[in-house]
């Protein structure tokens, strides 16, 4: 027993430098409110890609028969998808202005409202009576990003420097509010009119150019390597790394990569994104990070006791991509055993999905789907309707199963000693 504690101690080591130096920089950088609102605000309008991203499974049906039956409801289905996904940057500067505005503990309606306009003003200016709404979907994003944090930043400063008109403290808070929010709102509604109306500077082209070289960047083989080696180190050592780093850094390209592809399908045109939101759950994190979900049949009736138990705690919430019961209660978390198939699978299992995805062999994934969403039935749906996906998946949950069996058993062997060892301790 000593020895193998000291056969662990280097990692523990490790570890300690990890949660001690690299941790407090990641985690700061991971709630910078910046951040942590762009992130709140994504997840809070992903109900809405979802709904407006399942339309497009029932306009490009794999069977004719079905998509002659469908054929009749497919403009109305496109609306769906239209008025949904094709909007979503609209959506997406109501949600961020009043997240970042509650941040600030501010009057969140009122930023939400300041945004949308400075946004609209920004991305859509009326040209010949006519407002173009080519920049309300998917491209749209990272002009919501710069034109929102400006607004709430200027009303932060008018708020704090007395910048506005004060009312009686007789007058209701609700119009109080109003005309408070009246001249940092004219400010700024005039300083995006004259940059993108008299100017005629055009924000949205701008970043186009620039966004589209680091698009193109996330959407390699060797960023799929990159990411999933990051983000398993972090969750190795104890740190969760998808919320605050790797996550809040690739989630808003993850979900500019599906808008993307869904805006492709809707028109026709080739899908190009492969590294997508649905992508890391269909390949990379089944049953959770690590992919962990061949390790359920593994232990479950294995003849340690404490795997056993975990392995039926972990069943349910391994179906739906969660598996901290298999973190910490195997554990994973700092198992120099576990390391190299944790981190390695990982690895395969995303040049597995990317290499099949863009070679053809599956299709590109254009159907929003919930993290949450149980395997077979996420490739299914997010490939709309692809069942050559569904079976990748299958293959690569056996092959996964067998990358992991042979740590497994070394694993099992241990945690039966060690309780073999307690129980005649306790005799």
């Amino acid at each position: 027993m000593e020895k193998k504690k000291g056969s662990w101690k280097w990692l523990e080591k490790f570890g300690a430098w990890i949660e001690k130096r690299i941790a407090p920089p990641l985690v700061k950088f991971g709630n910078q409110r910046h951040m942590a609102a762009i992130r709140s605000a994504l997840i809070r309008i992903i109900p809405l890609i979802i709904v407006g991203s399942i339309p497009l499974i029932f306009t490009s049906l794999p069977f004719e028969s079905l998509a002659n039956f469908f054929a009749p409801v497919v403009p109305a289905l496109n609306t769906l998808n239209g008025m949904t996904m094709g909007f979503m940057s609209l959506y997406l500067s109501v949600s961020l202005g009043a997240e970042l505005a509650k941040a600030y503990k501010m009057e969140p309606i009122t930023a939400a409202m300041v945004s949308l306009a400075c946004f609209l003003i920004t991305a859509a200016p009326i040209g010949d009576g006519v407002m173009a709404v080519a920049n309300f979907g998917g491209s749209g994003m990272f002009t919501v990003f710069i034109t929102t944090i400006i607004v709430v930043e200027f009303m932060r400063l008018c708020r704090d420097k007395h910048i506005g008109i004060k009312m009686p403290e007789q007058v209701p808070e609700t119009i109080s509010a109003s005309f408070s929010a009246l001249v940092p709102m004219a400010i700024l509604l005039v300083f995006f009119w004259v940059i993108s109306v008299v100017l005629k500077f055009d924000l949205t082209a701008l970043l186009s150019k620039v966004i589209s070289p680091l698009m193109s960047l996330t959407d390699t083989w060797y960023a799929v390597v990159l990411c999933t080696l990051f983000l398993t180190a972090l969750w190795f050592v104890g740190i969760h790394g998808g919320s605050f780093t790797v996550w809040g850094v690739l989630y808003p390209f993850l979900v500019a990569g599906i808008a993307e592809n869904a805006a492709a399908r809707a028109a026709g045109e080739e899908m190009v994104r492969v590294f997508t939101e649905p992508f890391v759950f269909n390949w990379i994190m089944v049953g959770g990070v690590g992919f962990t979900l061949p390790l359920i049949a593994i232990f479950w009736k294995s003849k340690s006791i404490r795997l056993r138990e975990v392995t039926r705690v972990e069943l349910a919430p391994g179906l739906f991509n969660i598996n901290e019961p298999f973190m910490f209660g195997i554990p994973i978390v700092l198992n120099p055993i576990l390391l190299i198939p944790f981190v390695g699978i990982s690895v395969f299992a995303g040049l597995y999905g990317y290499i099949l995805t863009r070679v053809g062999l599956i299709s590109t994934t254009f159907v929003q789907t919930p993290w949450s969403i149980p395997p077979l039935i996420g490739p299914y749906l997010s490939t709309g309707g692809d069942w050559r996906a569904v079976v990748a998946q299958v293959i690569l949950i056996v092959i996964v199963g067998i990358m992991w069996y042979p740590f497994a058993k070394i694993w099992e062997k241990r945690c039966i000693a060690e309780e073999t060892g307690v129980a005649e301790v306790a005799e």
